[in-house]
Formats: structure tokens, sequence, C-alpha cells
């Protein structure tokens, strides 16, 4: 029988709440791990500030700029890591423990209750520091224009799109490689180039994180059309961007079809 949404919705509302339940039994551990978690997600504006505290810069951008790329990021990763990103952890742990093959006994989306069962609380601290990063930055722009701000909200969507197409490649690769948590670090590396302008990378790299694995979309290319700059090469990487998340669900389904369960 065909779901409503409001189903999926309220089974995801319900999977919050416990996450979120579960997490409070514990409350100084909770809130120590987001501090620690916000704390090292501030290194790269800390750097930032120590650049132009120096006298350098980065080619084309002002300190403020610069940091509303950085501020951009964290709010995207404080967004995709609570509500979805989860999902490469608990495909991880649910293989290792035996425990996956529960979720293919539901009746509901495998792809949807593996995100809904993932949801992680320690990130809210991202989400709450991104929010607030964001918005102490950008008041230093006052004149940002209504069709500044809704080309940005595109793009940040395309953002969160590309997050939400690497947790498909990450996670689906665990049901044949469960062996495969190196990867992530690669990802988190990698990810790094979008924290940055685009104008301090050579043209070959530039081209790579944005029409091949666009990174760029990430923060750099959202802050781009926010501050009325002339982002480059903008629409090949929003058609990369809906070929990754396209290829992801497929890519993420075949793989699930090769599992083969805890029995083997």
């Amino acid at each position: 029988m065909k779901k409503s949404p409001f189903s999926f919705i309220h089974v995801y509302l319900i999977s919050l709440k416990n996450a979120l339940s579960e997490r409070m039994v514990y409350r100084g551990d909770f809130f120590i791990s987001s501090v620690i978690a916000l704390l090292f997600e501030f290194v790269v504006p800390m750097i930032t500030l120590l650049i132009y505290s120096s006298g350098s810069s980065f080619p084309g951008w002002t300190m403020n700029e610069a940091l509303l790329i950085q501020a951009i990021f964290l709010l995207a990763k404080g967004i995709a890591f609570p509500f979805f990103f989860g999902i490469v952890f608990n495909i991880l742990i649910l293989i290792r423990e035996g425990s996956f093959d529960i979720l293919l006994l539901k009746p509901r989306s495998i792809l949807f209750l593996s995100i809904a069962t993932a949801i992680d609380i320690n990130s809210m601290g991202k989400l709450l520091g991104g929010i607030g990063f964001f918005v102490f930055i950008i008041t230093r722009f006052p004149s940002i224009g209504p069709a500044q701000w809704a080309a940005f909200g595109g793009l940040f969507l395309l953002s969160l799109s590309v997050f939400f197409s690497f947790a498909l490649f990450l996670s689906g690769t665990l049901f044949v490689w469960v062996g495969n948590s190196r990867m992530w670090e690669i990802f988190n590396t990698f990810t790094l180039f979008g924290m940055y302008p685009q104008s301090i990378y050579s043209q070959p790299v530039q081209i790579l994180i944005t029409t091949a694995i666009p990174v760029a979309l990430l923060a750099s290319l959202p802050a781009s059309v926010l501050l009325g700059k002339e982002p480059v090469y903008l629409l090949p990487a929003g058609i990369v961007a809906g070929v990754l998340l396209c290829a992801g669900i497929l890519f993420w389904h075949g793989m699930l079809r090769r599992y083969t369960s805890a029995g083997g």
C-alpha cells in the first residue's frame, strides 16, 4: 500500500524524538560532545582570521567574505550531519552488528528507514553554531537584495543535495565493503576544498571541484551569488550536482541488492 508523505514525516519526527530522548539520558556527555564538535569546526575560520591578521588575504575576497563561505559551509554541514548524513555510520554499525536485516523486514523504504534511524543529535551543536555564525557574518553585508537571497536559497539546496549524494555513495559501498571507514576520512579531507574561495586554486583544480566533484557548491558558489559576485562554472556545477544525486540514489539501491545479509 502506498504511504502518505505525512506518514514519512510522522515516522521521522518520532525517530527524532527518540534520538533526543536517548541522548538526554546523559546530558553532560551530550553537551560536552556537542561543544567539542563545534570547536573543531571553527578551526578553519580561526586560520582565516590569522591569515588576514598577518596582512595576507585570499585574492578578490575580504575577510568577512571569506568567513561567509565558511559560515555557509558550517550551516550546510549543520543541517546535513544531524538529519541525514548519519546514514553512513548507521549502516556501518548495523551491518557490523548483523542487525541491518531488521530494517529489511520493515514495511517502509529501506533508504528512508536508514536515514530516520540515523539522526545524530550530537551534531546539533554544528547546526546551532552554523546558524549563529551565519547570522553574525551576514549582518556585515547590509545590501543583499531579494534576488540574491533567492539565488542563494536555490544553491544552498544544491549544497545539501551534494552532501546527500556523498552520503549515498559512502553508505552504499558498505553493503559490499564494510571495512571502508577510511573513505570517510578521504571525503572529509576533500570537502575542505569547499571552505575556501575558488580563486585561490589553480584552473585545473577549479574545474575539478565544480565540474567533476562539485565541492565548490557546498559553500563557495552560494556565497558568490549571495555577495553578487560572478560565480565561476556555476551551470556545470549545478548539472553535475543533479547527475550526482540521481547516480547516488541508483548506486545505493544497486549496492543494496548486492547485500548478502549477516548470514553471508
